[in-house]
């Protein structure tokens, strides 16, 4: 069976569509879009109607592309409010041969948490830490292996119920049926994941248009996030205030224009501009880059503060992503307030060769690896669906048949 998953990433400023096959290790893009995005604050839903109709017309788009209906997805929510707890559990193994099943790993889970989530808090997931079988250690994957008890140690993610059931209510409406939730931070590092970083302690920022990310990971778990409310919208109204122009213009100067760094511009490169008064004004990169400069300084030090206040171990690696990554002589300022062992990732992945991205890509690797520790394997196509959209010959050939019989049912109409 083909393993297609949709992810639904909602932003602030624009809402990402990506359905991708898993296959051979590796997530292959099918379609993606991207979509402005509506009734959307600092990524909370804040008009339902607004929010249904763009999901619609974006996965409209998706469905056009693909020559297939998406019906089940994953989406995402903000890391606002999270909270973490420690959690274990245990259970015996009764069947036969006391092989422990997919049932029994869904089970312990769920009596981990039994009784211990807050109140106005929603159960979003349980990362394992660990399976212990018969009181041996280091099982991540336990089904299939014989044992009499089976316990977990993992992190219990829960979060307010307010964020969890607007988006529900928004892709219901949508006429889409959500499979999973995942946290933004968890989704991030699913991406930028290595085998140099998976044992290790450390820290992404994802540098969004009205947020900015932080997120603690230890040994590939989620410990920690928090969203700072600075963001690349910040940058642009800075630019509009200073140079009194509109924040469409501002964007653009801070896009096509800016440096991050005010030492690597280019002195005589000039833009020109209309005012809020009407009149055409030349800027030059330096004085632009400047305001960008001073801004996203801002951001990167809150961020770099953020990090110390989630955690107190010591951090052995730095990943920057997000948008703002992608703004001229990014890692100039980036290795001046840091140091050259920050890693700046970029997404390099065939159909989605867009930072904006990272989100959406991670939580297909993320929802395949979570099913591949619970020994199951799940596809948010059907069967057929799976086969027209990996093997359009067989689409086409089906297509024809379906073609020739009109043509002949046609033909023995005229002939009578």
């Amino acid at each position: 069976m083909k393993t297609i998953i949709t992810s639904i990433d909602i932003g602030t400023d624009t809402t990402k569509f990506v359905v991708g096959e898993y296959f051979n290790d590796k997530v292959n893009v099918l379609a993606s879009h991207s979509i402005k995005s509506k009734g959307v604050r600092k990524g909370l839903i804040v008009d339902p109607g607004l929010a249904t109709n763009m999901i619609k017309d974006g996965i409209k788009v998706i469905n056009s592309k693909l020559g297939i209906t998406i019906k089940k997805v994953i989406v995402n929510i903000p890391s606002y409010n999270v909270n973490f707890m420690l959690v274990t559990g245990s259970l015996d193994i009764k069947n036969e041969g006391n092989v422990i099943t997919t049932d029994d790993v869904n089970r312990v889970i769920k009596n981990s948490v039994y009784g211990k989530i807050p109140d106005e808090y929603e159960l979003l997931t349980v990362v394992p830490i660990d399976f212990i079988i018969d009181g041996n250690k280091g099982n991540s994957k336990p089904v299939g292996k014989n044992g009499q008890k089976l316990e977990i140690r993992g992190i219990m993610i829960s979060v307010p119920k307010k964020s969890v059931y607007s988006v529900l209510g928004v892709m219901e409406n949508a006429g889409l049926d959500v499979v999973d939730i995942v946290l933004s931070g968890m989704a991030d590092y699913f991406e930028i994941k290595s085998d140099n970083i998976k044992n290790k302690v450390g820290a992404i920022i994802n540098l969004g248009h009205d947020t900015t990310t932080v997120s603690v990971i230890n040994r590939g778990k989620l410990m920690n996030t928090e969203v700072l409310q600075m963001g690349g919208k910040n940058i642009e109204k800075d630019i509009a205030y200073v140079f009194g122009v509109s924040v469409f213009d501002a964007r653009s100067l801070k896009e096509k224009f800016a440096s991050s760094h005010k030492r690597f511009c280019q002195l005589n490169d000039v833009y020109e501009v209309k005012n809020t008064l009407g009149d055409f004004v030349k800027l030059n990169q330096l004085e632009v880059s400047e305001v960008v400069m001073s801004r996203l300084s801002e951001i990167l030090d809150l961020a770099r503060k953020q990090i110390l206040l989630l955690t107190k171990h010591e951090i052995n690696y730095l990943v920057i992503t997000g948008g703002l990554t992608e703004i001229k002589s990014f890692k100039n300022l980036v290795y001046e307030i840091f140091d050259k062992n920050v890693i700046i990732y970029t997404v390099n992945t065939l159909g989605v060769r867009d930072n904006k991205y990272v989100t959406s890509l991670g939580m297909i690797k993320y929802f395949i690896d979570k099913m591949d520790s619970r020994g199951r394997i799940i596809s948010l196509v059907s069967d057929n669906d799976a086969i027209e959209l990996t093997n359009p010959k067989e689409k086409e050939k089906k297509d024809n048949s379906i073609s020739r019989l009109f043509t002949n049912f046609i033909g023995n109409k005229e002939e009578k």
